[in-house]
């Protein structure tokens, strides 16, 4: 079903960060994903929470407990040259399987302030552990500044403390879950945090080039999100709409683009009731971010 391959995206997709599904790629998929790449010129990302040693790629023998996990890695509770060398060899195995599947990079789903629906101490989330991992991915030539076309994206808290703001140059993207949002001003504070963070490394103009905003399509992808979302002029859109239009703005500056949109579980827009095509809120963003003599 083109629904759940993304063969059946809109030409016009950027990259897609793959929640799951990039480990074990079977042949079908694979070739989904080549086909993707190279006809549609669509980027696809590994995408993944990170809080814990060994999370998402550790194999299954090895797994049971955090015990068998840091086992497997080489983290040694208390000593840091030890804990240092397991993360880069953590960080390692992902680009490894980047490259195995020929992903087009990675893109790291940060939110150590929230609470999890899952058991977590959060290990990776202290003493610029996190910091060692992505510092491995950029060795392996991901992001910005790497300039072998290999994507790293930082979602949900990429102004945190434990980002170091050097890393700015080489993120390409800072993805902001504004689920639920109600308007322009919304998306200009969740830009001026990381205008804010990344302040003396990027200017704010250079920050708003790097965000997308994202909608939750798992609870709006019939409706193209929530119906509340007023611009600055009190104009008033559904808001994947909204964002789209939205001209980011800080200090009274107005900037000429965003980073785009996004929608989380995008697929469940595939088809919508009552409207003819597919993605049909997705493909108005599209449109309105980059308008097509012919549509």
């Amino acid at each position: 079903s083109l629904e759940n391959c993304l063969a059946g995206l809109p030409d016009s997709v950027d990259f897609v960060s793959l929640w799951g599904g990039w480990k074990g790629m079977t042949p079908e998929v694979q070739k989904d994903l080549k086909y993707v790449q190279t006809v549609k010129g669509t980027k696809a990302l590994a995408c993944c929470i990170i809080m814990e040693m060994g999370d998402q790629i550790t194999p299954e023998e090895h797994n049971a407990t955090r015990e068998d996990r840091h086992k497997f890695w080489g983290w040694v509770d208390g000593d840091e040259e030890a804990i240092k060398a397991s993360i880069v060899k953590f960080a390692n195995a992902f680009a490894d399987t980047i490259d195995k599947y020929n992903l087009d990079g990675f893109d790291l789903d940060w939110e150590p302030s929230y609470v999890q629906p899952f058991e977590t101490n959060k290990e990776m989330c202290e003493n610029g552990r996190i910091a060692i991992f992505l510092q491995t991915l950029i060795d392996r030539g991901m992001g910005a500044r790497a300039g072998k076309g290999k994507l790293l994206v930082i979602d949900g808290e990429p102004e945190h403390s434990e980002i170091p703001a050097e890393m700015g140059k080489d993120f390409n993207y800072f993805i902001g879950q504004a689920y639920s949002s109600w308007g322009d001003s919304d998306l200009d504070g969740r830009l001026a945090r990381i205008i804010n963070h990344y302040d003396g490394v990027l200017t704010p103009e250079e920050c708003a080039k790097k965000f997308i905003v994202c909608e939750n399509f798992e609870n709006y992808a019939q409706t193209g999100g929530v119906s509340y979302y007023y611009d600055r002029e009190g104009n008033n859109y559904k808001s994947l709409e909204g964002m789209a239009r939205w001209k980011p703005q800080y200090n009274g500056e107005i900037f000429s683009r965003s980073g785009g949109v996004g929608t989380f579980h995008m697929e469940y827009e595939y088809k919508v009731s009552g409207m003819s095509g597919n993605y049909p809120f997705l493909r108005n963003a599209i449109q309105i971010m980059n308008p097509a003599k012919n549509k």
